[in-house]
């Protein structure tokens, strides 16, 4: 076996990720880790290989992830990586999707404790319909103009998010996607940004000023007939399991829990 601490080329890391999706139902890295080694954005590493790559743990700026091949589990190599990724960060947290039954036999030994829930909602989208208009605020689309007035809403509205409320500028075109914008006068004060494939309310962010005045559902509602009229029939989305609000909104919307990804932490 050889060990390797840099970046595994992005073929493999593809290739294995797909691999182990397919076999497990669910990803096992997330949009970050797939950007940390496609564009070479500062991140770390610990990658086992034999013929191929067959464990491997990504440790980027938002959180790390790892994996092992299926027909080289049970062999004591993630404890390996959890071990070796607890000597690299510090404090030590791993995102496990979907919450495995091996994930959690992991975590429980080698006392990784759960800190954060992220759940992802589903929803039909069959009835979805635009709401009517509001006398204070109107939508426009994104355009690179306003990516100032963009980041700086994100940051408010997500000031205590880990990552989102982290967005910079180059992450704009960075992520794709579709963004418009909730506009009152010529103030940006609130914005939803959805993906098509699969059909996504990727973020949905309302400035501070203007929550509790119904415009997150209002929005919400925008976004889903704007992917419905697109030809989806189904939409999804993320949001953190201790935001009642955000969930109450979602429930209203007709989203339903469809998964929930646990991020543990080293105790």
């Amino acid at each position: 076996m050889r060990i390797s601490t840099a970046r595994p080329p992005v073929d493999a890391f593809t290739e294995f990720a797909a691999l182990v999706e397919q076999h497990d139902g669910v990803e096992a890295f997330g949009e970050a880790s797939h950007r940390d080694v496609r564009e070479d954005r500062p991140a770390r590493y610990m990658a086992m290989y034999e013929d191929r790559l067959i464990a491997l743990a990504c440790m980027g700026k938002e959180g790390s992830e790892l994996a092992v091949h299926p027909d080289h589990r049970d062999q004591g190599l993630g404890r390996h990586l959890v071990e070796h990724v607890s000597q690299t960060v510090s404090p030590m947290r791993l995102w496990s999707h979907g919450n495995l039954p091996a994930a959690q036999a992991l975590a429980a030994s080698t006392r990784l404790a759960p800190v954060r829930e992220l759940r992802q909602l589903s929803t039909l989208l069959q009835d979805a319909g635009r709401p009517e208009a509001r006398g204070d605020v109107s939508l426009r689309p994104y355009t690179d103009r306003d990516a100032e007035d963009l980041v700086a809403v994100n940051a408010r509205a997500f000031a205590h998010h880990p990552e989102q409320g982290a967005m910079t500028a180059d992450d704009i075109p960075a992520s794709g996607g579709e963004i418009t914008l909730a506009v009152a006068g010529d103030d940006v004060v609130g914005f939803y940004w959805l993906k098509r494939d699969p059909a996504e309310l990727y973020v949905l962010g309302i400035d501070p000023e203007w929550q509790g005045r119904g415009l997150g559902g209002w929005l919400t509602r925008h976004c889903l007939a704007d992917l419905r009229e697109g030809g989806a029939s189904t939409a999804m989305l993320y949001v953190e399991g201790d935001n009642e609000a955000a969930l109450a909104t979602y429930a209203r919307a007709g989203f339903d829990v469809a998964r929930r990804d646990i991020q543990y932490e080293l105790a």
